[in-house]
C-alpha cells in the first residue's frame, strides 16, 4: 500500500519566503531562543563527541561529550562536590547532565537509549567563540572561580568524563527544579552499558536499520538556572551516524543545534510533522513537546504517529489521550517506551490501552498505586500510534490530545496539547508571515 503523508490539503512549510521550518516551529511554540536571559542560564553549547564502551549481551554503551555555556547575566553555581562553593551555596548546587540517543526510522521518531546523570564538579571558565552572556561579551571570570560558571564562559566535559561511573540516578533529581539530595547515591557497575546510554544493537545495526537517521542529545539541569526561569533551553542535539558492527561506533556528522531537544528534527527530516506542546504552569514552567504525523494510507484509513517528550516536567505523565469530535474506529494501536536501567527503581511495564466511541487512551498505574510506575519522566520520550477511519480535518474538527499527569498537584486535570494547527492559520498561502502561527 502506498503511504501518502497528509496533515491537510495545504502544503508543508519546509521553506517559504526565507523562513525555515525549524525557525517557524520555534516561533509557533514560543520557545524564544534569543539570548536575553536574566540570571544564570546554562545551555549545551556543543556536543563534542560520542564515546563507545563496547558491546555486551546485545547492548552498546555510549556517552555524549558536552560543552556548557552560561548565556545569562549572572554566574551559575558549579560547586565542587568535595569542597568549595560560592557563598550561600552547598555541594549540591551544581548541574547534572542527561544524555540520550534518538532514531528516525520508517516514519517513527523514537528514543532508543538514555543514560543516568553526570554530576558536575568544577568549571574551567573558558573563553570560546560564540559563547556570550545575554548582554554580549566574552567570558567574565566569576567570583567563586571554578565553583561557578561565569557569564559567557564555557566548560568542557568530554565523553569520557560524562561516561565515567558511578553516575547519578535520574530518580533522585527533580526535573523541574533541578534539586536533588546530596550526596547522591553512587552505585557500582557490572557491565559496559550500566549507567551509560544503553542501546540495543538491533536499534543501531546498519544492516537492520537501512535509511535510519540518528541524533545524540544532552540536557543540563541546575537549580539556580531553573529558579531563574531558564530551564526550557537546556537541551541541545547533534546528528550522528552509526558504523558497522561489531563495534557500532557513533560519529558526529553535523553541527550542534543549540537549545532545542532532538524531537525537533522529526518535522525537518520527515515532514509533514506537526509540533505541539503541553505546559505545566507553576513557579517554574515545565513542558512536554508533542509531535504528530498523519499519513493517508488509502481506502479511507489514516495512520497517526505521536511522540511525547518530557522536557522538564517532574510531575511526569501517566496517560495520553486522543479524542475525535465524531465516532471513530481505532485499529493497529501501538506503544513504545524508553526503559530506565542499571538499578533505577522505575517499572518497565508497557502502558495499557483503552478505546471508546471516539477516544483512544494509553495509561500506566497512578501515583497512588505505584510511585515507581512507568511514567514519562523528564528527558524521556514515548511513542503512540494507531490507524483511524477519521482524517485530521479542519472542516469536521481536529482531534484533541491531552496528557494525564502522574504525580499529584495543581493542576490536577488533563493538560491539553496546543500548537498543532497554528501553521494552518489564515494567511499561509498569501505569504503574510504576520498571520502565520497565530501571530497578530
Amino acid at each position: 500500500m502506498i503511504r501518502r503523508p497528509l496533515v491537510t490539503s495545504r502544503p508543508a512549510p519546509v521553506a517559504i519566503l526565507g523562513v525555515t521550518l525549524l525557525a517557524a516551529i520555534v516561533a509557533a511554540l514560543g520557545l524564544g531562543r534569543a539570548d536575553a536571559a536574566v540570571g544564570p542560564d546554562v545551555v549545551v553549547f556543543s556536543i563534542s563527541g560520542i564515546g563507545n564502551y563496547g558491546v555486551s549481551g546485545g547492548y552498546c554503551g555510549y556517552s555524549v561529550g558536552t560543552t556548557s555555556c552560561n548565556r545569562g547575566d549572572a554566574p551559575l553555581n558549579w560547586c565542587d562536590q568535595g569542597s568549595g562553593c560560592a557563598p550561600g551555596a552547598g555541594p549540591e548546587d551544581h548541574p547534572v547532565i542527561a544524555q540520550n540517543l534518538y532514531r528516525l526510522k520508517s516514519g517513527r521518531f523514537d528514543q532508543i537509549g538514555m543514560s543516568w546523570l553526570k554530576h558536575g564538579f568544577v568549571s574551567t571558565n573558558s573563553t570560546t567563540a560564540g559563547c556570550t552572556g545575554s548582554s554580549g561579551g566574552s567570558c567574565a571570570s566569576p567570583p567563586a572561580g571554578g565553583n561557578q560558571l561565569g557569564v559567557g564562559c564555557t566548560d568542557p566535559y568530554g565523553s569520557g568524563l560524562n561516561g565515567s561511573t558511578p553516575l547519578g540516578r535520574r530518580s533522585e533529581v527533580n526535573g523541574t527544579t533541578g534539586v536533588f539530595p546530596f550526596p547522591y547515591t553512587g552505585i557500582g557497575t557490572s557491565t559496559i552499558y550500566d549507567q551509560r546510554i544503553k542501546v540495543a544493537t538491533t536499534d543501531v545495526d546498519p544492516t537492520l536499520n537501512p535509511g535510519a537517521l540518528y541524533w545524540a542529545e544532552a540536557q543540563y539541569f541546575a537549580s539556580d538556572d531553573a529558579a531563574a526561569g531558564n530551564s526550557l533551553n537546556n537541551a541541545s542535539h547533534r546528528r550522528v551516524s552509526v558504523g558497522a558492527g561489531p563495534s557500532f561506533n557513533i560519529t558526529a556528522t553535523a553541527s550542534t543545534i543549540e537549545k532545542l531537544p532532538a524531537i525537533f528534527e522529526w518535522p525537518i527530516n520527515d515532514g509533514p510533522v506537526q509540533m505541539g506542546r503541553a505546559d505545566v504552569t507553576g513557579s517554574i514552567l515545565a513542558r512536554f513537546h508533542v509531535a504528530r504525523k498523519v499519513t493517508d494510507m488509502g481506502g479511507g484509513i489514516w495512520h497517526y504517529e505521536y511522540a511525547v517528550h518530557n522536557h522538564n516536567v517532574d510531575r511526569s505523565a501517566r496517560g495520553f489521550n486522543v479524542q475525535f469530535p465524531v465516532a471513530t474506529s481505532f485499529t493497529n494501536v501501538g506503544f513504545k517506551d524508553t526503559e530506565h536501567h542499571s538499578g533505577e527503581p522505575y517499572a518497565t511495564t508497557d502502558w495499557s490501552v483503552s478505546t471508546t466511541a471516539n477516544t483512544v487512551s494509553w495509561f500506566t498505574d497512578t501515583f497512588a498505586t505505584d510511585q515507581n510506575a512507568n511514567a514519562i519522566r523528564f528527558a524521556t520520550m514515548f511513542n503512540f500510534w494507531f490507524d483511524s477511519d477519521q482524517p485530521p480535518s479542519l472542516d469536521n474538527g481536529m482531534p484533541l490530545e491531552t496528557i494525564d499527569l502522574f504525580k499529584p498537584g495543581d493542576p490536577a486535570g488533563p493538560i491539553p496539547v496546543t500548537g498543532f494547527n497554528d501553521v494552518l492559520n489564515d494567511g499561509f498561502e498569501s505569504g503574510n508571515t504576520n498571520a502565520w502561527f497565530g501571530h497578530t
